[in-house]
């Protein structure tokens, strides 16, 4: 696909996207299609808030400047729209991850859930953890499921970069009896999570995320119209394969 083609395929989401959102903005209703954890999120964060416990969040290896960005801006998102309800108890979530750059990430993203429901008295930078770095590693999978575990958190996010290490951490959150939801934008990772997580989110799922959990207009009219199209590339697809049959 050259430049020209991708800035029309660019200019014909926008357009769907933005018309979407004004019929949304009309009649206020959702029906874009259902996603289990997003449904069990907000759940869990009441849960957590009515019981005064912390829920885990780990972005793994996600990380700022690399290839595994995009997980870790999707990721936050994720963590800051949950935040800011957790953000009305004194019980700071916690934040665990391996790649040093996105430390700030992270701390900024508690604090500005903080901010935003005004109760920076009780906001902590500490609670954003970072344990040794590396592919895989099992030393940053371990000292989060302790971290976890030792705190009693309700449950256990983890999103964005993980791979087999997500193992380790999902059989802690088992072992203590704790909720777990997982992603990983990696294959291997992706099948642990698939297996072990009570609810899973794959793939692309983890990018709609603001849509799904107090969306605006625009973001929400942005899912139904990738969706939309989505379906319109599976047609053509199946239209060329039997036009190249006949």
């Amino acid at each position: 696909m050259n430049n020209t083609e991708l800035t029309w395929v660019l200019l014909v989401v926008a357009l769907a996207q933005t018309l979407v959102a004004r019929i949304l903005l009309r009649r206020r209703e959702l029906f874009h299609r259902p996603i289990a954890a997003y449904q069990v999120l907000p759940e869990q964060a009441a849960d957590a808030v009515e019981s005064s416990n912390r829920i885990h969040f780990s972005l793994g290896g996600s990380a700022l400047g690399e290839s595994s960005s995009v997980s870790a801006l999707a990721s936050a998102e994720v963590v800051y729209r949950l935040s800011e309800r957790l953000a009305v108890s004194r019980q700071t979530p916690l934040v665990t991850l391996s790649q040093p750059l996105t430390l700030p990430l992270a701390q900024d993203t508690l604090r500005r859930a903080y901010q935003f429901r005004q109760n920076m008295a009780h906001y902590r930078s500490s609670a954003a953890a970072w344990y040794p770095q590396g592919a895989r590693s099992l030393s940053f999978a371990a000292g989060a499921a302790s971290l976890a575990a030792d705190a009693d958190a309700h449950s256990n996010v983890l999103l964005g970069r993980f791979g087999v290490e997500m193992a380790l951490l999902g059989e802690s959150a088992l072992r203590h009896d704790q909720g777990l939801i997982a992603h990983s934008d990696l294959p291997e990772g992706q099948a642990v999570a698939f297996v072990q997580a009570d609810e899973a989110l794959l793939g692309e799922e983890l990018y709609v995320a603001a849509a799904y959990l107090n969306g605006s207009p625009l973001e929400q009219g942005g899912v139904v119209a990738l969706d939309v199209l989505r379906w319109l590339v599976i047609l053509g697809i199946i239209l060329a394969a039997v036009q190249a049959a006949v």
